[in-house]
């Protein structure tokens, strides 16, 4: 068993197009990277992608994400970009979990697909058909949030500190992936999360950590 955890970054799909009726976004770039069963890297990938309803990116995503109009215009579309990926996922033969943190890269990824009219193959199916593991409510849940909180945010909590630059996908990838670790260790997690929970939540009050504080003002990555 493969484990990958994948981000997206977006562009807006320009304000004329005929293409808002399906998805606001496209994607600019995919970031991965590749675990084995212990959660070590093996593997990571990375590709711009060229928009094909902007003929450039927004000023606010450039802040965002540094990802200028240059980057990406030799960059493959995005059913060429997506291939790749699945290439790259599918290429061990092993069985693949995709993990994301929340649930909005899937939904983009398969509102492109029907935008952009990508075949999916039979060896794709179980990848694309299927949502993909959301560990950002996996996480909310196990601690008693009920107010989604960004991967910042989380990796704070967990004592972390992110690692390069928020909102590049690879390292948006790459810092999931050290959270998924943390959490899917029954040691570390108890050492680290369970043990801020505890601290935190007062047991007389019967909230939850997530009620007790306004998480509104974080971004939700």
């Amino acid at each position: 068993m493969k484990h990958v955890v994948v981000d997206l970054e977006m562009n807006n799909v320009a304000q004329n197009s005929e293409a808002r009726y399906i998805c606001s976004s496209e994607t600019i770039e995919i970031g991965a990277v590749m675990l084995d069963d212990n959660l070590t890297e093996i593997s990571s990938f990375r590709t711009y992608v060229k928009p094909e309803h902007n003929v450039r990116i927004m000023n606010k995503i450039t802040k965002l994400t540094g990802i200028t109009t240059e980057m990406v215009e030799n960059a493959p579309v995005f059913n060429e970009a997506l291939k790749m990926f699945m290439n790259w996922c599918l290429g061990t033969g092993d069985e693949v979990t995709i993990y994301a943190w929340s649930d909005s890269d899937f939904n983009q990824i398969s509102k492109e697909i029907i935008l952009k009219g990508y075949e999916i193959s039979d060896d794709e199916k179980d990848l694309l058909e299927n949502p993909w593991s959301d560990f950002q409510q996996e996480f909310d849940t196990n601690l008693g949030f009920e107010r989604q909180i960004s991967l910042k945010m989380a990796l704070d909590m967990a004592g972390v500190d992110f690692s390069g630059r928020q909102h590049d996908a690879l390292d948006d990838a790459r810092n999931t992936a050290e959270l998924l670790h943390i959490f899917k260790d029954s040691d570390l997690f108890e050492t680290t999360l369970r043990k801020i929970n505890d601290i935190m939540q007062p047991k007389e009050l019967g909230c939850a950590l997530g009620d007790m504080f306004d998480f509104s003002v974080f971004a939700v990555a």
